[in-house]
C-alpha cells in the first residue's frame, strides 16, 4: 500500500465529486470575486460536472496506484500519461464548445 497515492486519491476524488454534483464551484474564490457580468456568460454547473468528472478520474488512479498491488510504476505512468491526453483532449473541447457558454 502507498499512502501517499491513497492520500491523493481520496483528496481528487473527493473534490472531483464534489464538483461533478455541482456545489463546488460555489466555494472558490475566483467564482465569488468574479463579476456577474463574467458570471452570466458561463453556463457554470456543466462545466463544473466536467472539470469534476476529470479530477475524479484523476483521483481513481491514484487509489488504484495506492490500493491495488498489481498496479506498479508502469501502469501507473501510462495511466497518467493518458490522462494527461484526455485531460488536453477536455481543455480544447471546453475551449471550442458553446456548451459551457451562456448566449
Amino acid at each position: 500500500m502507498d499512502f501517499t497515492c491513497i492520500f491523493f486519491g481520496i483528496l481528487f476524488t473527493f473534490a472531483g465529486f464534489w464538483l461533478a454534483v455541482g456545489k463546488g464551484y460555489r466555494h472558490l474564490s475566483l467564482w465569488k470575486n468574479m463579476p456577474k457580468e463574467e458570471k452570466d456568460k458561463i453556463n457554470i454547473v456543466p462545466l463544473s460536472r466536467n472539470v469534476g468528472g476529470i479530477i475524479a478520474l484523476n483521483g481513481i488512479i491514484f487509489l488504484m496506484k495506492g490500493v491495488l498491488p498489481g498496479f506498479s510504476n508502469h501502469w501507473f505512468i501510462f495511466s497518467i500519461i493518458a490522462w494527461l491526453i484526455v485531460a488536453s483532449f477536455d481543455v480544447w473541447y471546453i475551449e471550442k464548445s458553446v456548451r459551457y457558454r451562456n448566449q
